[in-house]
């Protein structure tokens, strides 16, 4: 297993490479839109000086453009750092409706998002101990493959309910089997294996499930043979600070 823990390193850096891109795209676009809008309040400044006064509901646009757009890069950057926190420790305790929530945000971000929706089967929280980093790069990596294979129509449904009592079973469909062609790759089904999550095609149902034990077997639940310290604590120091 040293080959493929010497492997995880890269693979982690990809996962947040790929993430960051996005967020970063979307934050240039937030900025251009704040400084093509401030350009307009330049422009309306000069009409205003040079001329009859500015309607007032025009200034009151380019403003509201504004704030909305900064609202967005705050929430847009609050993502971001719930991403950068959730290798603070390689295994921790979270609620898989909360971890799913912040994926499907940053999936939102790619270029070909579409539709996702997310619903929980029964009144049991569904809390499981694993690697949130790790989860979270493979239902990523999930989401990043619809999009890419059914583009910005795709309409997607994220169920989580009980497989048994000590399992929980993460339901993706919406769409067809036949469209993923190679799926999961290599790398994310050496993700999989290292959190004990299953992954599985229901072809009949045109359903893609990720099987997620409430609890990492092991001491300090980490698949045999598999450091999960080396799969996440080498991507380097993480800014703290929100």
């Amino acid at each position: 297993m040293s080959d493929v823990r010497d492997l995880f390193p890269y693979e982690s850096l990809a996962f947040l490479g790929k993430v960051n891109a996005s967020i970063s795209h979307e934050l240039k676009n937030i900025m251009a839109i704040i400084s093509e809008t401030a350009g307009l309040l330049e422009d309306l400044s000069d009409m205003a000086a040079d001329g009859p006064p500015v309607a007032p509901d025009m200034l009151a646009n380019c403003t509201r453009s504004i704030v909305e757009e900064i609202q967005r890069g705050f929430a847009t950057i609050r993502q971001m750092n719930r991403l950068a926190h959730s290798v603070d420790t390689p295994v921790a305790t979270v609620d898989l409706l909360e971890l799913i929530d912040l994926v499907v945000h940053l999936a939102g971000y790619l270029s070909r998002s579409g539709k996702v929706r997310v619903t929980a089967v029964g009144k049991a929280s569904p809390v499981v101990r694993t690697s949130p980093f790790l989860l979270q790069a493979i239902i990523y990596q999930v989401l990043g493959y619809t999009f890419e294979n059914f583009g910005a129509g795709a309409d997607l449904t994220i169920s989580i309910l009980p497989r048994d009592d000590s399992v929980w079973r993460i339901v993706f469909s919406g769409f067809s089997a036949a469209g993923f062609r190679v799926f999961p790759d290599a790398a994310t089904r050496r993700m999989a294996d290292a959190i004990q999550v299953r992954i599985d095609w229901e072809t009949t149902a045109d359903q893609l499930t990720l099987d997620v034990p409430q609890r990492l077997a092991g001491a300090d639940g980490l698949a045999s043979g598999t450091d999960v310290n080396a799969v996440t604590g080498s991507i380097g120091d993480n800014n703290r600070q929100e």
